[in-house]
């Protein structure tokens, strides 16, 4: 046997709880409750002797109140028989009111009131209808005062929905402004009286409750039910059943929405009928009570415009968390930690600890089922002392995967056909044998290197975009380019840029503009779609003369936008949606501002089409990969559960590389030599090729600039061409150009960083000009530094 004892600083309390009163030989049953409320373990505050007396099922306070009602009628009985000599029966009558409180000590603040409390002993207990009749037999209104936090306001809206008579009395929401003395929010009956303790202030809770009965049905004076809608009432049953008006500043239009747990529905007016309709013919209500939702004005757009207005957060993410809806469960991402190695954690639908909502459509219509790693990513640090990363691919589980896969093999020539020769049969047996390999056979290190670079970027580039947290420091844009070195102006494609945003688009809010359209931004109202829960603004094949300064700028600031027969918005930096771009063309600059905002992507030609001017050997596509269309009708919940894990895990590796300064880039040498190609064009290349050529004597020595320009202007019939353009030109000619070391070495510019030398014009004038001088990459070559050179002015020209 243990003996427990109270002392002054650890009080025990017991509470006796009638299970069923004596009754003739019949003795009394009951059990005792114990209350440690200092046990250090929680499991062990509330305990029941003797054991096995408890029942499953009890409703506590429901024994005194059947005392009350006894002892209230013995004495209205008395009374009645003395004022009543005629010898009238006396008629029972119910007590005016009891309370439902969550708890022992909100019961004991609703007793101190002089109400009669009731409390469950658990905030999950289900009243039973048998419970809720016993209970109505002895009380007029039964009142229920749920706390104001998650789970209490869940089921304070269920109880009332299922006994649509009980009166609800809600807590203020300005309560839980209020601390208690562990700092958290103040949420129940014994935290509100602490504050309004006085009985007024209690009544005047009560008097404000709400059935979710919206009708009230009485006789009148020729004797027949009247049925009328209580307008107060149908707006609480609205509003129990998750109605409400939005709360939205830029909308002229009140839009009505439904929220069910944490998912939001828009609805309009006929659907909120429909839904009553519905609701009164499900419970077999009366044909008045049908007749009175058909008929009532109170359910037309005007009067439903008195629904309560209110304010939700659509946020998502948290800063180091994203959030993922399902169906059946929410996934939170994070950055894998000792308390979550995996960094993914599933959350129960509409569990407690959630508190974002999401709108009905942001919700994957697809069930979740956790799945091991695909990959996994590796750091190490180069001689240079920076971070690299590798990744190890683990297995191809996902299609998504095995095509983020294909458009990084940036060798597949080399691996696929090079190595074979002519050798068709052996090309096919290979591709088929290695349909996703990023480290084909025969292939060099370097190039292996620079295809694990390249799927790295896409996978971080993933998870960048579907982390919805904006951060300053990570200010980008994807930007997606083909890999392919074509003829100037050459507008490759189909290589899977634009399929990567789509897929990003099923968990995403995307609004999409088409780039082919070089004035796009001319049209005011170019941004119309967007409001402040678009995720992804797309730009989409991109044309070669589109400015794409103006999207850079808003990368880094607010979204203004202008739709048509409404007012101009602005949408906050953190609520402004990602912004992406693709192009066939390669863009014209790549200056550090665009670096700095932009994550680069490149893709293959794995994936092309086979034309008379080019020398593929077939045209592949996506599906010819996988044998089916992507997120067709026929896509299983088996592969789509496979991307999903593969998503989110692109996701955890961005949460896990966020804040380490990595921004992993693709290999950019093709690029570079696209940009310099389209930077000089077709008429500069054609003619610097020749006018520089090996044999040409223009090589390894000083040329007058002006002459060169000039020659330059004979041959390309162009006049208006500035000595800036073609000075940008010729740069990017040597740059490229294969037998160029460099143009203008150091050692023979000036301080101003220009060769000037004095040329002979005719015998009597000498002049002083700039030189150019374009040293080869023979090793012979003797630089001419003893020339003396002249110092540069200010009435000089722009130094070269």
């Amino acid at each position: 046997m243990t003996i427990r004892h109270s002392t002054e600083n650890y009080p025990i309390f017991m509470r006796e709880c009638i299970i069923e009163e004596a009754s003739g030989n019949k003795p009394e049953t009951k059990f005792y409750k114990v209350y440690e409320p200092f046990n250090c373990d929680k499991g062990f505050r509330f305990s029941y002797t003797p054991t096995g007396a408890k029942p499953r099922y009890y409703v506590n306070g429901l024994a005194e109140l059947k005392k009350a009602y006894r002892e209230f009628n013995a004495k209205e009985e008395k009374e009645w028989v003395a004022s009543h000599e005629d010898g009238k029966p006396y008629k029972e009558q119910k007590l005016p009111e009891a309370v439902i409180c969550s708890g022992e000590r909100d019961s004991l603040c609703c007793k101190s009131m002089g109400y009669h409390p009731l409390w469950f002993n658990s905030e999950t207990y289900q009243l039973s209808v048998e419970e809720y009749k016993e209970i109505m037999k002895y009380v007029e209104v039964l009142y229920n005062i749920p706390d104001i936090d998650e789970t209490g306001r869940r089921k304070g809206r269920e109880l009332a929905l299922r006994f649509i008579d009980i009166h609800t009395a809600w807590l203020p929401d300005k309560l839980q402004t209020y601390k208690d003395n562990r700092g958290k929010p103040r949420k129940d009956l014994r935290d509100w009286l602490e504050i309004h303790s006085e009985r007024k202030d209690f009544r005047n809770l009560l008097r404000v409750a709400m059935p979710a009965k919206f009708w009230m049905q009485y006789y009148n004076k020729d004797g027949k039910i009247k049925t009328e809608v209580d307008t107060a009432c149908l707006y609480n049953f609205l509003q129990l059943n998750g109605f409400y008006a939005l709360h939205n500043e830029n909308a002229e239009i009140t839009q009505f929405i439904r929220i069910e747990g944490n998912i939001v529905k828009p609805v309009n007016v006929k659907g909120v009928r429909e839904f009553v309709r519905k609701w009164v013919v499900d419970r077999f209500e009366d044909r008045n009570v049908l007749n009175l939702v058909l008929n009532t004005p109170k359910l037309s757009p005007a009067a439903l415009e008195s629904l309560q207005e209110i304010d939700l957060d659509f946020t998502s993410y948290t800063s180091d968390s994203q959030y993922f809806f399902f169906p059946n469960k929410t996934v939170e991402v994070t950055k894998p930690s000792e308390k979550l190695p995996g960094g993914i954690k599933e959350h129960e639908p509409g569990a407690d600890e959630l508190h974002n909502y999401v709108w009905a459509d942001d919700v994957i219509p697809h069930r979740f089922k956790l799945l091991p790693d695909m990959f996994k990513f590796k750091q190490t640090k180069g001689d240079d002392g920076q971070i690299k990363l590798d990744i190890d691919v683990i297995a191809v589980k996902s299609h998504f995967f095995g095509y983020l896969i294909n458009t990084s093999r940036l060798y597949w020539r080399e691996e696929t056909e090079v190595r074979f020769g002519d050798d068709r049969e052996a090309t096919e047996e290979y591709v088929k044998a290695n349909p996703f390999r990023i480290d084909g056979e025969g292939l060099l290190p370097e190039q292996i290197a620079e295809q694990k670079q390249n799927l790295i970027n896409k996978i971080f580039t993933f998870g960048y975009m579907l982390h919805r947290y904006k951060d300053m420091a990570r200010a980008w844009a994807p930007l997606a380019m083909d890999n392919k070195i074509g003829d100037i102006d050459e507008c490759n494609g189909r290589s899977g840029k634009s399929f990567f945003f789509k897929v990003l688009s099923f968990l995403m809010k995307t609004v999409k503009l088409s780039g082919r359209n070089a004035k796009l931004l001319d049209n005011p109202h170019v941004f119309e779609q967007c409001t402040q829960y678009t995720d992804l603004l797309l730009v989409d094949d991109c044309d070669q003369y589109l400015n794409l300064g103006p999207f850079y700028d808003i990368i880094t600031s607010d979204l203004t936008v202008n739709p048509k027969n409404n007012h101009v918005f602005t949408i906050g930096y953190e609520d402004a949606p990602k912004i992406a771009l693709t192009t066939n063309y390669v863009p014209k600059d790549f200056d550090p501002s665009t670096e700095a905002r932009s994550l680069y992507m490149v893709f293959s030609d794995w994936y092309h089409q086979k034309t008379e001017d080019n020398d593929y050997r077939e045209t592949r596509s996506i599906s010819d990969d996988f044998g089916k269309t992507l997120y067709a009708y026929d896509y299983s919940e088996d592969e789509w559960n496979a991307d999903l894990n593969f998503w989110l895990q692109c996701c955890r590796v961005y949460m896990s590389l966020k804040d380490t300064g990595i921004k992993p880039q693709p290999p950019m040498a093709n690029m570079t030599i696209r940009h310099l190609k389209a930077s000089m064009g077709a008429n500069f290349e054609d003619w610097a090729e020749g006018y520089f050529s090996p044999e040409s004597g223009h090589l390894d020595t000083y040329l007058a600039r002006d002459d060169v320009f000039n020659e330059y202007q004979r041959f390309s019939n162009v006049s208006r061409i500035t000595m800036q353009a073609f000075t940008k030109r010729l740069k990017a000619f040597c740059k490229l150009c294969p037998w160029v070391d460099c143009l203008n070495p150091p050692e023979l510019c000036n301080a101003g960083g220009r060769i000037q030398r004095a040329v002979q014009i005719t015998p009597e004038l000498r002049k002083t000009k700039d030189m150019i001088y374009i040293r080869s990459l023979r090793l012979d070559t003797k630089l001419d530094v003893n020339e003396p050179t002249l110092n540069f002015s200010a009435e000089d020209e722009t130094p070269f």
